[in-house]
């Protein structure tokens, strides 16, 4: 179920995906007037607008995915779109639209719950409320302190100088401006950036404001509301990034004893592919997700995710993007011709010049069915004869079902490159499970063009596509589904924060503590999920293959947890911040253009600086 009363507050803010609406205090339509907030209904509401603020074009509505996924490589650029451009390669610079718009989008969240916070204050202290209102408003201050907390931390990590973890980190170097009061003037904005230390202990004091005032649990009204669960975790991982690993186990223990937001245990669903679609949302593995719902034109709180990162032919994605073959090569555990594989396509009829080569290709790949490889070039060495004499073998059938092509002269005949065996090996791929819930696999998958799902044909591209939150039923049109909703948006919730990513953080810190046992337990349990093995405590007594170490572990444990949270979490906004905190950004992506000295951050926008005064916001060094 859907946090449905998150939906009001658009028709008495409006749409928050602008970045028009921070900087001109006078037309910020986000700002409660001050007799709207005389009731705890009407709090609610004003509450619902900054939660609003996550719909940002640049943050959940689709825009924060360029972002991370670009800077890790995760996905690669397919288009022209000019306000994307500067995020691909690390192309960073001050006068980025996209760069100002993530900046404007999480500062609004800071207005809006300092706005909203301040009036709750207000009416808290009026004394006209009875002590259960009271109560209630008080719970909505610690969620307006768990917004402020969250945008700031994304704010630090993503503009701050340094993380803390950086070999050079300064407490004193250059965080983000601390805007905490109530925003009536526009001389509230002219600030000049605090330090990182004040930066990160602001965010602290956020949490902790929240975890105090938060209750464990919501009744179904205000299911997806944000928990005192969610406040100790993003502490857990706060204090990972200032590694105070003991404060952080100490965190992450704390998240999980406060149990999930329906009232019982955190716990992992049974199934991967839960976290991303329509029939789990709010489930028991969620610590923290952006609830989206579309209603009609007029009103829409759906993200954009279907057009900007669907694949071409799905749910009319733009085919912007495509998941980059070395992502999905970490996935991969092997190739096997499998007797179905064979089957499927010595049986390919002749109606086409693809399916005939396809068909008498596998034919050579007979004797192989059974044999395990582990690399594109050992599949493709598993025929060898005579590649030019194949190609006349195979042309000969084809004319004599009346096609002109020269297989002999397609790109890449005779090497793994060719489109064919490329087919082959997408076909017989051995991969972690978790990337069949993740991609769009060429050769493997179908997809619906209607709702309903029975319109089904396969997956129409070569490239592997991003496929979280974009089921394979995604359609086009909703008006020929008789669906409500605004077209091309969708309301599958995303889950920013799930309880896998916290036990793989939560192992991480127990290694760094020398607690090997906890360290252990808590990515089998991840592993053990993904691989479908049972992963509850008792269970956990009996070793399984998929165990650490597995005969798939070739490093240490820290190589198995990155390894671990590369394949959970791929496609998931959080890996880029990883590699910073792990400061490898420099050795995996300098071939891309990332600079040790300037991309660890992103500039502070220029139009923003214009405004506040370029002697007073200071720009990040590089820019």
């Amino acid at each position: 179920m859907k946090y449905i009363k998150l939906i009001l507050c658009i028709v008495v803010f409006g749409c928050f995906t602008s970045c028009e609406d921070f900087v001109d205090v006078e037309n910020y339509g986000g700002i409660p007037s001050d007799d709207l907030i005389n009731s705890v209904e009407n709090a609610q509401t004003a509450l619902n607008g900054a939660y609003n603020g996550l719909y940002g074009e640049w943050l959940y509505f689709y825009g924060i995915y360029y972002y991370t996924c670009f800077a890790t490589g995760e996905l690669e650029f397919r288009a022209t779109l000019e306000d994307v451009k500067p995020m691909v390669n690390f192309g960073y610079f001050d006068g980025s639209s996209a760069i100002y718009c993530y900046w404007k989008n999480l500062y609004s969240i800071i207005s809006r719950s300092n706005d909203v916070c301040t009036k709750i204050y207000s009416l808290r202290n009026s004394g006209s409320l009875t002590q259960t209102e009271n109560q209630e408003l008080d719970k909505m201050i610690g969620e307006c302190n768990f917004l402020r907390g969250f945008a700031y931390m994304s704010l630090t990590r993503s503009f701050g100088d340094k993380l803390p973890s950086h070999p050079q980190y300064d407490p004193n170097g250059l965080g983000v401006p601390i805007v905490d009061t109530l925003i009536v003037s526009r001389d509230q904005l002219m600030i000049p950036r605090n330090t990182l230390g004040e930066c990160w202990n602001e965010i602290i004091t956020n949490f902790e404001t929240a975890y105090n005032r938060l209750p464990t649990s919501w009744q179904t009204t205000k299911l997806g509301a944000v928990t005192k669960g969610a406040a100790a975790g993003y502490l857990g991982q706060v204090y990972m990034y200032l590694e105070d690993y003991g404060k952080a186990k100490e965190w992450f223990v704390k998240a999980m004893e406060c149990g999930n937001q329906t009232g019982g245990e955190y716990q992992l669903t049974k199934e991967y592919a839960w976290n991303f679609d329509f029939n789990h949302e709010n489930n028991s593995e969620s610590i923290f997700e952006v609830q989206f719902q579309t209603v009609n034109d007029d009103t829409k709180a759906g993200s954009y995710l279907w057009r900007r990162l669907g694949p071409d032919g799905v749910g009319g994605g733009f085919g912007i993007v495509n998941v980059a073959m070395d992502w999905v090569n970490k996935y991969n555990t092997g190739y096997e011709i499998t007797q179905e594989v064979y089957d499927k396509n010595v049986s390919l009829p002749s109606n086409s010049e693809t399916n005939i080569v396809l068909r008498e290709l596998m034919k050579i790949y007979g004797t192989a069915i059974g044999i395990q490889v582990f690399s594109e070039e050992e599949f493709f060495n598993l025929y060898t004869g005579d590649w030019d004499a194949l190609g006349n073998d195979i042309n000969t059938v084809l004319r004599a079902n009346g096609y002109r092509l020269n297989v002999k002269t397609e790109p890449g005949w005779g090497t793994v490159n060719s489109k064919y065996i490329q087919t082959f090996l997408n076909e017989s791929r051995a991969a972690d499970p978790r990337m069949y819930a993740s991609f769009y696999v060429p050769g493997r998958d179908s997809i619906s063009t209607n709702w309903a799902g029975t319109n089904i044909k396969p997956y129409p591209n070569s490239y592997y596509g991003f496929k979280k939150y974009i089921p394979y039923n995604a359609i086009e049109n909703w008006a020929t589904e008789g669906l409500p909703g605004f077209e091309g948006h969708n309301s599958i919730n995303q889950r920013i924060f799930r309880l896998a990513d916290l036990y793989l953080q939560y192992a991480e810190a127990c290694y760094k503590t020398a607690d090997m046992t906890n360290a252990k337990k808590y990515l089998n349990k991840v592993r053990r999920r993904a691989w479908g093995y049972p992963f509850d405590d008792a269970s956990l007594a009996v070793t399984v293959s998929v165990d650490y170490p597995s005969s798939e572990d070739s490093g240490d444990f820290m190589d198995a947890i990155i390894k671990e949270r590369e394949k959970e979490l791929c496609l998931e906004t959080h890996l880029w911040f990883d590699y910073l905190r792990w400061n490898k950004a420099e050795e995996l992506f300098a071939s891309r253009g990332f600079e040790p000295n300037k991309h660890h951050r992103l500039p502070i926008p220029l139009t923003e600086r214009q405004l506040v005064g370029m002697n007073v916001l200071l720009q990040n060094s590089g820019y």
